[in-house]
């Protein structure tokens, strides 16, 4: 049924006859970063198709997409990498530009797409052409798409490239338009994954080392695919991370008790599977020195490998060939060293190491042995460098504490030595960056080195006693507050808060508080200490205290104004015209109003949302609306008209799209349509619906009692 809005007769054949298209709509290939999706792109060289890396939709769907999204070029390593998902497969359709439109869920309902090209649309030049023929023939071996989209229920495992595409109203779209575009294999029930088995050679059982000191681990990892690729991730019990098969950590105890941490090692394949193993180090605290307030402390070399001899670079990081055992350059002391640049050509080798100064440092000094020789001839020019830094944990440079070149050259080892005490209570590091110019080789060999920190002793002086905290609670639903009590001869920098062992708050003035939503916690038990740190390092714990937590249901709770528009537009922001009385032209489906969008058989956009918030402790949050669809149109297998259901944050972005109907779902009469929200607890978001009509035929899409019923 065409809506009587319409000025005149004559205008809309005058409309028709200007916005008609003419011949076939669709094209037979995509055309909006075509290049980058089929891998014609001037990038495609630097997709790594020799490794794949697992990943997760919530994941995926976390990334920021560029803007503006280059038209031919790839964003890196989102677009260059090679991902595996392993997901639900829940609809699928032939698109007009000839792909495979997979919507892929995981188990939170969480969505993305997939698309697999057409291999007629993929350009010979495209070293994913063959990856992509294969997912076509593996799709179609089991399924027939076509222009409608097909529901189903399949657990698969998908592997493509990423992509960032327009966001447009896509079927099953993640915010960021993020994609694995093109597909290059698909397993449908993947069923049961490789096997991996990991663990740690070194060190080769539990140890126990003093506060401060480095601990270097390697780990070794096996797989039972022996084409998947692995990676691993180091998870040390203190929090910190490191990738790779090996790493080092430096363990600290600001005491006064001894702690244990355990590190983990986890080997995962390119399939999901994984395997891990487990090291516990127990750390003693420093000593505390001699007697009286003014103790003599204890002084602790804290660099991990510092004369090379391990043959490695852990925990160093080094540029490839630095760390050197040849006989061309000597060693200080053993046989092994790092030797920077020595090439004779333009090049640039860098060395450092991380470390933390614990806050109590009273002294830190940086030692090492330097020898450099050259085939520089000049007495005036520094040609060539050796800079040493001392950068902050993300990199950023700190200070350049010296700057060494080719008219330092000696004929052996010279020791350097540089006062650090100004960085106590900072992770750091030590860096070194040698740069040669393009002719004449200088060599700069570092050996030997050592950073003595001496931390402040105490005896019975205030610096080494710990603060005192202890902890009160109240309530068991709703907001449940900690207040701690925490003192100290030297004051009390902050309190740490700790439900059931995970850090839950912090507060860093008295008095010291934490605050809870029960709802983020399950019924039942639960227990909660407090740490207190004082400006000395000192930590203190509390004893625990336990609390248990009841949410009991809430009453049903509609968050949708208005919902059967019977008070008009109240409530809802909407295109002109969109809410009314229709009387028999668009029956309601309940009283006498309704939201009619589109049906004008021109081209026309209208829009309707109300912006709600859901409550954080909501256990249940679903949306329900009503929909009828008519139509002029007459194909059975084109979407020329369509509605898409949208959330959307209380600025307008995009969150997720719920579902998006067609001319194809045309009916007789209205339809229930439910959805999950419960993904948006906590959040004000619009509940948006966008219609959308082309140039001809019309199509009406009439919404009625709507609800959004939390609990």
């Amino acid at each position: 049924m065409v809506r009587m809005r319409l000025r005149s007769v004559t205008g809309l054949l005058m409309a028709w006859m200007v916005l008609a298209p003419v011949g076939v709509r669709a094209q037979s290939c995509g055309v909006e970063r075509w290049s980058v999706k089929t891998g014609t792109d001037a990038d495609a060289g630097l997709i790594s198709l020799s490794a794949t890396q697992p990943n997760t939709i919530a994941t995926m769907r976390s990334w920021t997409a560029p803007s503006p999204i280059p038209a031919n070029n790839r964003v890196a390593p989102y677009e260059t990498t090679v991902w595996v998902l392993n997901a639900t497969l829940t609809q699928f359709k032939l698109e007009n530009d000839s792909d495979i439109h997979l919507v892929l869920q995981d188990a939170s309902g969480l969505t993305m797409i997939a698309e697999i090209p057409s291999p007629a649309c993929v350009g010979s030049s495209s070293p994913l052409s063959a990856g992509i023929s294969n997912a076509r023939a593996q799709f179609q071996a089991v399924y027939t798409p076509t222009t409608s989209f097909q529901t189903v229920n399949v657990p698969v495992r998908v592997t493509g490239v990423g992509m960032f595409d327009f966001l447009h109203g896509q079927t099953g779209v993640a915010p960021n338009g993020i994609e694995l575009h093109p597909v290059i294999d698909i397993q449908f029930n993947p069923g049961s994954q490789n096997t991996v088995s990991a663990s740690i050679t070194a060190p080769s059982s539990n140890l126990t080392v003093a506060s401060g000191t480095a601990v270097s681990f390697t780990g070794s990892a096996t797989d039972s695919s022996s084409s998947a690729s692995l990676s691993d991730v180091w998870a040390f019990g203190d929090g910190a991370t490191a990738t790779g098969a090996t790493a080092s950590h430096t363990f600290t105890n600001a005491g006064p008790s001894n702690a244990t941490y355990t590190t983990t090692f986890t080997a995962t394949d390119g399939t999901g599977a994984s395997g891990s193993a487990t090291r516990t180090v127990t750390v003693t605290p420093a000593s505390s020195g001699g007697g009286g307030t003014g103790g003599g402390g204890t002084t602790t070399q804290v660099l991990g490998n510092p004369g090379f001899e391990t043959g490695t670079a852990s925990p160093w990081v080094a540029s490839s060939g630095v760390i050197d055992n040849s006989s061309s350059e000597a060693a200080h002391g053993g046989s092994w060293k790092a030797w920077l640049d020595g090439y004779g050509s333009s090049h640039t080798d860098t060395l450092y190491q991380q470390v933390a100064l614990d806050p109590t440092t009273t002294a830190a000094t940086l030692t090492f042995w330097l020898h450099i020789d050259t085939a520089e001839t000049t007495t005036t020019a520094a040609n060539d460098t050796l800079s040493l830094q001392i950068r902050n944990s993300s990199g950023t440079v700190l200070a350049t504490l010296a700057t060494y070149s080719n008219l330092d050259a000696n004929s052996g080892f010279t020791q350097e030595s540089y006062d650090l005490s100004a960085y106590k209570g900072q992770t750091i590091q030590v860096y070194l960056v040698g740069t040669e110019n393009a002719s004449n080789q200088t060599s700069f060999v570092v050996d030997d080195f050592a950073l003595n920190v001496t931390t402040a002793g105490g005896g019975s002086g205030s610096d080494t006693t710990p603060p005192t905290v202890s902890v009160a609670e109240s309530g068991s639903t709703g907001t449940i507050t900690f207040n701690a009590t925490a003192t100290d001869n030297v004051g009390v920098t902050k309190v740490e808060f700790y439900v059931d062992g995970a850090l839950a708050g912090t507060d860093t003035a008295s008095p010291y508080t934490l605050t809870l939503d029960s709802a983020t916690l399950a019924n039942g038990g639960h227990s909660l200490t407090a740490k207190a740190y004082d400006a000395a390092g000192n930590v203190g714990s509390s004893s625990a205290v336990s609390f248990s937590v009841n949410n009991s249901s809430s009453t049903p709770t509609d968050l949708i104004s208005n919902g059967g528009f019977e008070s008009g537009a109240t409530g809802w922001t909407e295109t002109s015209g969109v809410i009314a009385q229709n009387g028999t032209s668009e029956p309601a489906h309940t009283g006498t109003w309704d939201a009619w969008l589109d049906g004008y058989g021109s081209s026309h956009t209208d829009t309707l949302y109300q912006a709600v918030s859901l409550p954080a402790s909501a256990t249940t949050a679903t949306l329900a609306f009503w929909l009828h669809v008519d139509t002029a149109e007459t194909s059975t297998t084109s979407a020329y008209d369509t509605l898409i259901v949208q959330v959307r944050n209380s600025s307008g972005a995009v969150l997720g799209t719920l579902a998006t109907y067609s001319n194809l779902d045309a009916g007789s009469g209205y339809v229930q349509k439910t959805f999950d929200l419960s993904a948006y607890k906590g959040q004000t978001v619009q509940i948006y619906f966008k219609g959308t009509e082309d140039a001809s035929q019309q199509t009406s899409f009439v919404l009625d009692d709507l609800s959004l019923i939390v609990q």
